[in-house]
């Protein structure tokens, strides 16, 4: 018995330490077992998990500015009446489509016969003072006339000359035609004048109606090319080497939820305003559809053309909270997805940056994470491993 015993107790530290390490054992295994779920292919097409290599790269900063939609001054046109008189006529409406030239409304104005006359006056003048001047130079080589007299002749036929010029240059600028400025003998001199688009485009506003009295220079209407648009951006001083020229911005407006615009930086300003400290950065926006209206305000985003540290980029839906870590599935092997612990050294809306957990080429899953994560936490809830 004593012997018995004594063979016992020296068997029994052994016994309890292989013990414990099978209890260890179990417990990794155990703990493999938590960090896993393994799915069929008909799960894995269920649950649409889609698995890709991870790839290195660099993340895409984005800076975010409030902008406004403007029209290309060159694109747009203020129409104003040159002349003061009354509106008896309107042949467009605003919203509509106008071609370079055309006529959008008549203005009546006694001043315009009143131009006219002072244009067929100045005429005569001239063609007066041209024949005295050729008349006089012919008398002073037949020894008749003097130098002097020539010389008066010649200062009075300039004199006219310019008037005439002044006269024809306003009866120009008023959209005269040259058949309006010189009529048949008995009929009146013209009292309407066309007021004509200088630009095609569409008409913006129509600020005038019919029998209204204008004055010289009022603008009537406000005509503008929205085919193509420009979306200024206030950039901080702070942020400036963040902008370059070519850089891509895409933006949203309020009229418009959920649709994104976009275009390339045409511009950086070389003007700082020194109370806001920003300087002014245009995009060309194409606006086939004339969503885009001036005045509108947009919330952009700039996307940086390079900088940031390397590392292993993945969309930001492949990364999920299992237990208060933020990790990603790798597919060690077909249908078998471990659940792995990463380091993510900086983020966008769309993309993380990964600098430990996951190597370059890794198969990773990058939609479908979060049924994945939801199996897996069936099966530490105790209801089994999920396949």
């Amino acid at each position: 018995m004593f012997l018995l015993v004594l063979w016992a107790c020296t068997m029994a530290p052994e016994s309890a330490e292989h013990a414990d390490d099978d209890h260890d054992a179990h417990k990794e295994e155990e703990g493999e077992h938590q960090d896993v779920v393994e799915l069929g292919p008909e799960a894995v097409a269920a649950a649409r998990i889609v698995v890709g290599p991870a790839s290195e790269g660099r993340l895409a900063q984005t800076l975010k500015l409030p902008g406004r939609i403007v029209l290309d001054p060159q694109k747009e046109s203020l129409v104003s009446a040159w002349i003061a008189g009354q509106v008896d006529r309107i042949q467009v409406r605003s919203g509509e489509s106008v071609q370079k030239g055309q006529q959008l409304a008549q203005v009546q104005s006694p001043e315009l016969g009143v131009a006219v006359a002072a244009f067929r006056t100045a005429t005569a003048r001239d063609l007066a003072a041209d024949a005295r001047l050729e008349r006089l130079q012919a008398l002073e080589k037949d020894g008749v006339a003097s130098r002097a007299q020539v010389l008066e002749s010649e200062a009075d036929h300039a004199e006219a000359e310019g008037e005439m010029e002044a006269a024809e240059e306003r009866l120009r600028v008023l959209g005269v035609p040259m058949a309006w400025r010189a009529p048949h003998s008995g009929e009146h001199f013209p009292s309407r004048i066309p007021v004509r688009s200088p630009i095609s485009g569409t008409v913006l506003t129509a600020d005038v109606g019919v029998g209204e009295r204008v004055d010289p220079g009022q603008a009537l209407f406000r005509v503008g090319d929205l085919d193509q648009v420009w979306l200024l951006l206030d950039v901080f001083e702070s942020d400036l080497s963040r902008v370059s020229t070519g850089q891509h911005v895409s933006f949203t407006v309020e009229a418009w939820p959920g649709v994104s615009f976009s275009g390339p930086v045409d511009q950086v300003g070389d003007w700082l305003d020194p109370q806001t400290r920003s300087l002014q950065v245009r995009v060309l926006v194409d606006n086939p559809e004339h969503k885009l209206k001036p005045n509108m305000y947009a919330q952009a985003e700039l996307t940086e053309a390079q900088g940031g540290a390397l590392g292993v980029l993945l969309p930001a839906e492949a990364v999920v909270l299992v237990e208060g870590r933020r990790g990603v599935f790798v597919e060690e092997q077909p249908g078998h997805f471990a659940f792995r612990a990463v380091e993510i050294q900086a983020e966008s809306k769309s993309e993380v940056l990964l600098v430990d957990g996951v190597l370059a080429q890794e198969s990773v899953v990058l939609e479908g994470a979060w049924a994945l994560k939801s199996e897996l936490e069936k099966s530490e809830l105790g209801e089994g491993h999920a396949h």
